[in-house]
């Protein structure tokens, strides 16, 4: 044993008979439980741990830090649901997100691999979904709504998922046990990676192309950005799409029904990091008649009740100084509004969204289910991380209902105006 790994296991003892004596959780069972079992010297450890700033950091947000790194180690985790072990299985476990990997309780990816155990897991994890098989989980820390909510970004998704004709990440909440230690609520969700078209549209994962970023300029996070770029990117810069037979091309290169969806909830939540970043679609490269279609994801910084009144919809309405932007910040919204069958069709597409997907009681109803899932934990949480009291946390949920009740006012009446004007 090297001398390194002695003194790092005689601190983590004592550092461990510390925290003993600071509080005692007993967990209530009302969630289901996921228990992570990994080396510590894998989490702690100043050369390799994954959980540390450590001395082999990476840059990324805030210090340099191990925890930056792509780092994977194996460990095992255990899925329980009313004292049912569900699926017990060897994983690689890598620490995931971007800024809000600089938050006290991290997220987690889960990697299923034949070189620890299983190579896939085979249980339909979200009962929502007519999907059984999964190469990658991943635990989600609610991102930068740690500390606040904590529901905010599923409860997006639970708002718009029976409506809206994009991808999104499936959700259930449950609480953590690292090392036999409550480590607090997560978000349990899918990956966005090309197994997830595999397994939701049966697709081979090599045949995706995923891309993200500018619209404009957009990297590839698999596959390429050649059609994209020759058949969408390159063909707007040269045709007008004023002219109905251009906007056929491009209508037959995107599902504009995805796109104008995808637009319409990042807009009406008011999706303040985005749409700089937190942008995905993708198609299948192998058939002619796939389009590119559009992805959900990261909205924690919508439903802010102080940004109720900023709103940007690119070109077509709105102040995007009061959001972050780029060059490519609704590139190819600002071209199709100058259809005027496409502007008619987002138009009416927002205002249903506004009457039925956002209407008041509705919003009411999911947000307050999600937060009456973990309201029993929430204590328990508070605990560990020092977050809101308790009325604070159903403040800032009730801020959300309030963002809602509002913007559908706001809402509302920009677009029966953008109607009349387009009459």
């Amino acid at each position: 044993m090297s001398i390194h790994r002695l003194l790092f296991i005689i601190i983590l003892f004592l550092f461990s008979c510390e925290k003993q004596d600071v509080f005692s959780i007993i967990d209530q069972g009302y969630l289901p439980k996921i228990e992570i079992t990994i080396d510590d010297y894998h989490l702690w450890s100043p050369d390799s741990g994954l959980y540390v700033i450590g001395i082999n950091g990476a840059e990324m947000c805030g210090p340099i830090a191990n925890y930056n790194q792509n780092w994977e180690f194996p460990a095992s985790i255990k899925y329980i649901e009313n004292n049912s072990t569900l699926f017990d299985e060897k994983i690689g476990l890598k620490i995931k997100g971007y800024c809000s990997r600089i938050k006290p309780m991290k997220s987690f990816g889960l990697y299923f691999r034949g070189e620890y155990g299983n190579p896939i897991l085979n249980y339909p994890v979200f009962k929502n979904l007519n999907v059984s098989s999964y190469k990658r989980l991943f635990l989600r820390n609610a991102g930068s709504d740690f500390g606040y909510t904590h529901i905010k970004d599923i409860s997006v998704v639970s708002i718009v998922k029976d409506y809206a004709n994009f991808e999104y990440q499936e959700y259930n909440q449950c609480v953590v046990y690292l090392n036999n230690e409550y480590w607090g609520i997560y978000n349990l969700r899918e990956m966005i990676t090309p197994h997830y078209f595999q397994y939701h549209f049966g697709i081979p994962k090599d045949n995706i192309d995923l891309l993200e970023g500018s619209e404009l300029t957009p990297i590839a996070d698999d596959g390429s950005i050649d059609d994209y770029i020759n058949n969408v990117v390159s063909f707007i810069q040269t045709h007008d799409l004023s002219n109905d037979n251009h906007y056929e091309h491009i209508a037959n290169t995107i599902d504009v029904n995805s796109y104008i969806d995808y637009i319409i909830v990042n807009t009406y939540i008011g999706n303040w990091d985005w749409p700089h970043r937190n942008i995905k679609w993708w198609r299948d490269r192998t058939n002619d008649n796939s389009k590119w279609r559009w992805i959900l994801f990261d909205t924690d910084a919508g439903f802010n009740l102080k940004r109720v009144e900023n709103v940007w919809i690119g070109d077509l309405f709105g102040d995007a100084s009061a959001f972050h932007n780029d060059d490519g910040s609704f590139y190819l919204f600002n071209h199709l509004i100058k259809n005027r069958g496409f502007k008619q069709l987002f138009l009416n597409q927002y205002l249903y969204y506004i009457e039925h997907v956002f209407s008041q009681d509705r919003v009411r109803s999911l947000i307050k289910m999600n937060m009456a899932t973990i309201s029993p934990e929430y204590d328990n949480f508070r605990m560990k991380w020092n977050v809101l009291s308790k009325s604070d946390w159903e403040n800032e949920i009730d801020n959300m209902i309030t963002f809602n009740q509002q913007r559908v006012y706001i809402m509302e009446k920009i677009i029966n105006q953008l109607i009349d004007e387009n009459n």
